[in-house]
């Protein structure tokens, strides 16, 4: 972010997006905490907000308003509300698409799809969640190059939004091309394991090592080249050989009713320490508490939903209720299922990318409960299992202080 609003780009194999909200509230209120976190926090509720109106598409608003609150209090959404990540940014935005083309507003929906795309790759998962629904609903479809041009400029608007602000950025800040493009060190074993770009630049500047850039970056087809062939997505550093790998790392298990790792899903750390420092002209002395900031599953709301959402889905199936059974099964086919495909390649994986599958089945559960047709005994349900979630993420909360 600093080398962002200095003009300069030393890691093109991620997409700049974040850093146009990012950058502008740090010149607005400065480099602090504040500054770093508050886009996040606002996507996060923002996301909420569109998810609720997705929902009362589905079920009552009621409903709705249970399935978004038990979003709110899972713990991975919560924590990536709530750091400088790109997951939320990026959800709201695909999600904001899907809820425009839900609403028949295609050009807005291809709109907020392309800059879905220019803050992280994973935007193809909301492609491929509204082109399931396009495809299942009009199945019945006597093709006609009328529904092939829409299709077509759905598509032109989609990466015209996306190449546009790319492009406008590679000429501005051409971001620089290194090789290696991502640093890795040997392990003691013999693993090489990457080194963050943060801590390339404390080692830099220590002597330790030097990156050599070999040419720089100027329009998005360049940018996509370096995404694609030098980033994470290739980067020997990023299989699974080269990671102290737990049970987590594998998309199967973010499901199965298996205990947590201890140590394995951690976000950072700051260590106690004391401070004497003089910011804009005052003194400030004091300590510093230790903050460990965790990424563990809510497996309350993960296994008994996941579970709970495929079993509505086979009934929905059985029983033809095709609206809300599209929506469920196209959420965990786009959003789930290719990391329980990509693990085949040896990327290494991590719990906090089904964030983006964890709406789906807070919708799932709720419309699972709802199907108890005793009414006093259906409310219970709903409450002791929102107790249980709120209870699970208060006990793995996933910003402790020590």
């Amino acid at each position: 972010m600093r080398d962002f609003l200095k003009g300069e780009d030393h890691v093109p194999y991620q997409l700049p997006g974040i850093n146009f909200f990012q950058g502008t509230t740090t010149t607005i209120f400065g480099d602090n905490w504040f500054s770093w976190r508050v886009p996040s926090v606002i996507f996060g509720m923002l996301s909420l907000l569109v998810f609720y109106k997705i929902f009362c598409e589905y079920t009552s608003e009621r409903n709705a308003l249970l399935a978004a609150t038990i979003l709110s209090f899972d713990t991975i959404f919560f924590v990536h509300s709530s750091l400088f990540l790109r997951d939320v940014p990026l959800m709201f935005f695909g999600i904001l698409s899907f809820y425009f083309y839900i609403k028949k507003k295609y050009y807005f929906a291809a709109i907020s799809l392309g800059f879905a795309f220019l803050i992280k790759e994973t935007a193809i998962f909301f492609f491929f969640l509204i082109m399931i629904n396009h495809l299942v609903i009009n199945r019945k479809w006597d093709l006609k190059l009328h529904d092939i041009k829409k299709v077509l400029i759905f598509l032109s608007i989609t990466s015209i939004s996306f190449l546009i602000p790319l492009w406008g950025y590679d000429i501005i800040y051409q971001p620089i091309i290194y090789e290696p493009m991502i640093v890795t060190q040997e392990l003691p074993d013999g693993r090489e394991g990457a080194i963050s770009y943060p801590k390339i630049k404390v080692m830099e500047s220590r002597g330790y090592i030097k990156q050599i850039p070999v040419d720089v970056v100027t329009n998005p087809i360049e940018h996509l080249g370096v995404f694609l062939s030098k980033g994470y997505l290739s980067s020997e550093a990023y299989k699974t050989k080269n990671w102290d790998t737990v049970s987590t790392n594998f998309p199967h298990n973010w499901v199965l009713p298996i205990p947590l790792p201890q140590n394995a899903n951690g976000l950072g750390v700051i260590n106690e320490k004391t401070f004497d420092d003089t910011y804009n002209g005052i003194l400030h002395i004091g300590k510093i508490l230790r903050v460990e900031w965790r990424g563990d599953p809510n497996q309350a709301l993960w296994i008994v939903g996941f579970w709970s959402t495929v079993g509505l889905i086979t009934h929905g199936i059985i029983k033809k209720q095709e609206k809300t059974t599209l929506l469920l099964i196209s959420g965990i086919i786009s959003m789930y299922v290719p990391y329980l495909l990509l693990q085949f390649t040896g990327r290494v994986m991590f719990p906090y990318y089904f964030i983006l599958t964890i709406p789906f089945i807070s919708l799932g559960i709720v419309l699972t409960m709802d199907k108890i047709k005793h009414n006093k005994l259906r409310i219970i349900t709903k409450i002791i299992f929102l107790i249980i979630v709120i209870g699970w993420f208060v006990v793995f909360f996933p910003l402790k202080l020590f």
